[in-house]
Formats: C-alpha cells, sequence, structure tokens
C-alpha cells in the first residue's frame, strides 16, 4: 500500500515538472531518455501523458487493492509502448519522402491552450502517446471483462 502510495506521488509530481519544462522550454522536443527510458519516455511529452496513465492506473490499483491489477497496467504499458516505437523507428528506416504525411497545424489550437506555443512536433508527440494510452486502458478494460464475464448479469 505505501509503495503504491509512494509511486503514484512520483507519477503526480512528474505530471507537474514535464508540464513545467514542456510549457517553459524549448519549442522543440527535448530528450530524456537518458534517465527517462525505465518510464517509457523519449521527451517530456512522453514523460507527461506516461505519468498521466501512470498516475492513474496507480489509483486505480490501490483503490481495487490488487497488485496484480498493477502489473497488468505494466506490462501493457510496455507492450503498446514498445510496439509503437518498433512501429515508428520501422518507418523512419523505411517511408520516403522523408516528411510529415499530414499537417495537423490547426488541429493542435486544444493542446496550445493548455501548455502555450509549443511545436508542431510537440503537438505530434503528444497526440501520439495519447492514443497509445488510450489502447491500453482499452486493453486493461477487454482482459478485465474477459476474466470475470461469467459473474456479470
Amino acid at each position: 500500500m505505501t509503495t503504491g502510495i509512494a509511486i503514484s506521488i512520483i507519477f503526480f509530481l512528474s505530471i507537474i515538472i514535464s508540464w513545467y519544462k514542456i510549457v517553459k522550454g524549448k519549442k522543440i522536443a527535448e530528450f530524456i531518455y537518458y534517465w527517462g527510458f525505465p518510464l517509457g519516455a523519449f521527451v517530456w511529452e512522453d514523460l507527461f501523458v506516461f505519468s498521466i496513465y501512470g498516475f492513474i492506473s496507480t489509483l486505480i490499483t490501490l483503490y481495487f487493492q490488487q497488485g496484480r491489477l498493477g502489473l497488468l497496467f505494466f506490462i501493457i504499458f510496455w507492450i503498446v509502448r514498445s510496439g509503437g516505437e518498433s512501429l515508428y523507428f520501422f518507418l523512419q528506416q523505411f517511408v520516403e519522402p522523408k516528411q510529415h504525411p499530414h499537417f495537423l497545424q490547426d488541429h493542435y489550437q486544444v493542446l496550445r491552450r493548455f501548455f502555450g506555443n509549443i511545436s508542431y512536433q510537440q503537438c505530434s508527440i503528444i497526440m501520439q502517446v495519447c492514443f497509445q494510452i488510450i489502447l491500453m486502458f482499452s486493453l486493461v478494460s477487454l482482459i478485465l471483462l474477459l476474466i470475470s464475464w461469467r459473474s456479470l448479469a
């Protein structure tokens, strides 16, 4: 229980620090992979979104008092994160020409209201990892549904 509370505090502080670094930092993604890799974060934008995921999943684990649930969140995080990064690096190697397939500048205004005048690259990173988080929560929900299928009315 106390370990879970400590982990949730670390994630909460990571949310605040990474948000501050995004808002006050450079207008390009700043790499933090030397120390952020164990959390799956390569840039501050990754750390921000993944810390939200970690904070919420830790709170859910604490609420249900199920360490196995925390392990499930952790394992699914790394399945999705490594799968997404594998695909990213695959595409980086082979997609030609080397350019963004879409320019969504106008669609990122909501993010800029929250973070300030961040770059297109920073917005794209936040969107990419947000959808990875949605996938992770969906997989956890699916597994929990399948586990308790017989007990549902």
